[in-house]
């Protein structure tokens, strides 16, 4: 498939942000940064957000208690920030926390009481295993585990019922399980370059989905259910080089606006019924 919605290339492009989390920007001027530990103690009253990514940290901020306007910080590569104190729970205000590529394996049980968390990043980390405080973050709605080492999730994170956008791509996935069917208000859900075989059964109960990335796996086959979800407008299944045909109830999408099949095995027939179908260059 060669044809693409104008907006396709736009929306691809921006899939490939390292922070996947476009949508989430603080509109400019709302926060008050702090790059490095002395800044942050002279605008300690002031300070929204620690920004601490280029700082140079010699351990995870301690006091984050004595910030009372702290929404956000990130230590994103930040090797000597990867162990989380239990005193990281003092900032009650946080709800946004970024852990990227700090070399992170495990987060204190207290991590778990952040109050007004609903962002967290724990991409490039290595995890072979998701933090068992993650699953008591009631709260979150984005979760970023991008390119980890995760073979399997835990039954608990389907107690994480409010996420809205969850990030799995290049970990080794060959399945969500099944309490992954809760996450009832998910909107986009990104799974590429893991091992899947099938679609997660989880899924096709996910009523509220817009948006489903599925490239870079090992599909034969997609079932019709995917296709049914009332809201699931953007579907990628590129990258699937044994998928070779699509069930009928992809011609019944009139919500469609993005569907990604280039380097799949579907023949010429498959991809003549797919452009009748959507006379728009959707496919």
């Amino acid at each position: 498939m060669t044809r693409f919605h104008a907006r396709t290339a736009v929306l691809a492009a921006s899939a490939l942000l390292a922070g996947g989390c476009f949508d989430h920007a603080v509109p400019a001027g709302r926060d008050v940064v702090a790059r490095t530990p002395a800044e942050a103690e002279s605008l300690r009253d002031a300070v929204t957000f620690l920004d601490f990514h280029e700082a140079g940290l010699a351990a995870f901020p301690e006091g984050l208690g004595a910030y009372p306007r702290l929404r956000r910080l990130s230590v994103q590569g930040q090797k000597a920030a990867a162990a989380v104190p239990a005193s990281v729970a003092e900032a009650k205000g946080l709800e946004e926390l970024d852990l990227i590529a700090t070399g992170l394996r495990d987060l204190p049980p207290e991590a778990a009481s952040l109050p007004a968390l609903r962002h967290l990043y724990l991409a490039d980390n290595g995890l072979s295993a998701l933090p068992a405080a993650v699953c008591g973050m009631k709260g979150l709605t984005y979760l970023n585990l991008d390119r980890n080492a995760l073979a399997e999730l835990p039954d608990a994170v389907g107690d994480l019922a409010g996420l809205k956008w969850v990030r799995l791509n290049g970990n080794k996935l060959s399945d969500l399980p099944a309490t992954a069917a809760n996450w009832k208000d998910v909107r986009r859900l990104y799974l590429r370059g893991n091992g899947l075989r099938e679609v997660p059964a989880a899924i096709l109960g996910m009523k509220s989905l817009e948006q489903i990335d599925l490239g870079e796996n090992d599909l034969s086959e997609v079932p019709a259910a995917l296709f049914e979800l009332p809201r699931l407008h953007y579907v990628q299944l590129d990258g699937n080089p044994r998928l070779a045909a699509l069930p009928d109830t992809v011609t019944n999408m009139p919500q469609l606006t993005h569907l990604f099949l280039h380097r799949t095995a579907l023949g010429t027939n498959e991809q003549a019924r797919l452009r009748a179908a959507y006379p728009n260059p959707v496919v």
